[in-house]
C-alpha cells in the first residue's frame, strides 16, 4: 500500500485583483491557475521557470502565508484552503522556509543563538537551557561552531549566513522545507556546499523539499521530480531523469538548451523563443506559450492544453507526442 503524500495540490489557484487606474474595473492576475502536484516524505520537488511564472506565489501558498483562491492544498491530509485557525497553527511548524537572500533574511540586531531559539520560544514550552542546547546541536549539524552562538549575522560570510538560515528553518523539526532560490545569491563553490548540506540533512532527517529555482544545473543536482511552470500553469511534470534527458514541452526544451554546459554531448538543439513573457493581466488565448513557441499551430491558439501523461512525464502541449 502506497503511503499518502506529505504535500498534495489539486487544481491549486491563486488570483489577485489588481487596480488598473481610476474609474476602471480591476484586472485579475492568475498567478497560479490550476496547478497539481505531490511531494512525498524525503523527496525533493523542484519548481522551475522564468520570473513571473508563479513560483514564489506557490511558495506563499505552501507556507500558509496566503490562502488559495481555489483548489486544494493538503499537508498531512489537512486541506489548508479550508482549514480553521487551530489547524493552521498546528500545521505551520511542519512547514518552514529558507529564503533567497541570506543578507536580508536574518535580523542584524539579533545574535545567532537568539535567531535559532526564537522559533522554539514561540512554539514550544522548552526552558531557556533546553533551547540553548537545541540551538547549539543544530549549529553543529549544519557545520557552525559553538563560538558562533554569540555573534551577529554581519560577522559571517554569505555561505555561513545561509547555514544559519537553514538551521533556523530546522529548529522545529519540520516535515517540509520550502527553499526559494536558496543558493542564487552565493558564489558557485559555496552553492555546492550548501546544496550538499541540504541533501545530507534530507538523508539524515527524512525531510521533504519544495525547491524553487531558475538554475537548472542546481535542480539537476538536488531534485527527484521537476515541475516546469509557465504563466501560472504547470506545463511539464515528472521525474528529474525523464525531464532532463527527454524533455517533452517546447518550453522545457528551450530552458534546457539555454543552460550553459562544457560537455558537448549534453548540448541540445536550440529552441528559439520569440518575444517576451506575456502580461499576466492579459494572457494569450489557448496555450499561453503559443506566442513564443516555434511549433505553434492554430489549435494552440484556440484550445488550452491539459496536463496529460506522456511516457514518464505529464505534459501540457498539443504537439508533444509528435515533437519527441
Amino acid at each position: 500500500m502506497t503511503a499518502a503524500p506529505l504535500l498534495e495540490a489539486r487544481s491549486l489557484s491563486r488570483h489577485y485583483a489588481v487596480s488598473l487606474g481610476l474609474f476602471r474595473a480591476k484586472g485579475l492576475v492568475r498567478a497560479l491557475d490550476g496547478v497539481s502536484f505531490s511531494v512525498a516524505a524525503g523527496q525533493t520537488l523542484a519548481c522551475v521557470g522564468e520570473s513571473g511564472c508563479g513560483k514564489s506565489t506557490l511558495a506563499r501558498q505552501v507556507t500558509m502565508i496566503e490562502r488559495p483562491t481555489g483548489g486544494s492544498l493538503c499537508i498531512d491530509g489537512d486541506d489548508v484552503a479550508t482549514a480553521d485557525r487551530k489547524t493552521l497553527e498546528r500545521l505551520r511548524p511542519r512547514v518552514q522556509m529558507v529564503f533567497q537572500n541570506p543578507f536580508a533574511s536574518l535580523n542584524p540586531r539579533k545574535k545567532v543563538g537568539t535567531l535559532l531559539e526564537e522559533p522554539l520560544a514561540l512554539n514550544t514550552e522548552l526552558s531557556a537551557a533546553a533551547r540553548r542546547d537545541a540551538a547549539l546541536a543544530m549549529m553543529a549539524r549544519v557545520g557552525l561552531k559553538a563560538e558562533h552562538y554569540r555573534r551577529y549575522p554581519h560577522m559571517f560570510s554569505g555561505g555561513q549566513r545561509q547555514r544559519i538560515a537553514v538551521a533556523r528553518a530546522l529548529m522545529l523539526h519540520p516535515r517540509l522545507v520550502v527553499a526559494d532560490e536558496p543558493v542564487s545569491a552565493l558564489d558557485v563553490s559555496i552553492q555546492a556546499q550548501v546544496l550538499n548540506l541540504l541533501m545530507e540533512l534530507q538523508q539524515e532527517l527524512g525531510i521533504a523539499y519544495l525547491f524553487i529555482s531558475h538554475n537548472l544545473q542546481v535542480v539537476r543536482h538536488i531534485a527527484d521530480r521537476v515541475m516546469v511552470m509557465y504563466l501560472g500553469k504547470a506545463v511539464e511534470y515528472g521525474p528529474k531523469g525523464a525531464v532532463f534527458e527527454r524533455p517533452a514541452h517546447p518550453y522545457t526544451k528551450a530552458l534546457l538548451a539555454s543552460t550553459p554546459t562544457l560537455d558537448a554531448r549534453a548540448r541540445r538543439e536550440r529552441v528559439a523563443l520569440k518575444g517576451e513573457l506575456p502580461s499576466p493581466l492579459n494572457p494569450p488565448s489557448g496555450c499561453a506559450f503559443h506566442t513564443r513557441c516555434p511549433y505553434a499551430i492554430e489549435r494552440c491558439r484556440a484550445e488550452v492544453p491539459a496536463l496529460l501523461p506522456l511516457g514518464e512525464v505529464e505534459v501540457a502541449c498539443h504537439r508533444a507526442a509528435e515533437l519527441l
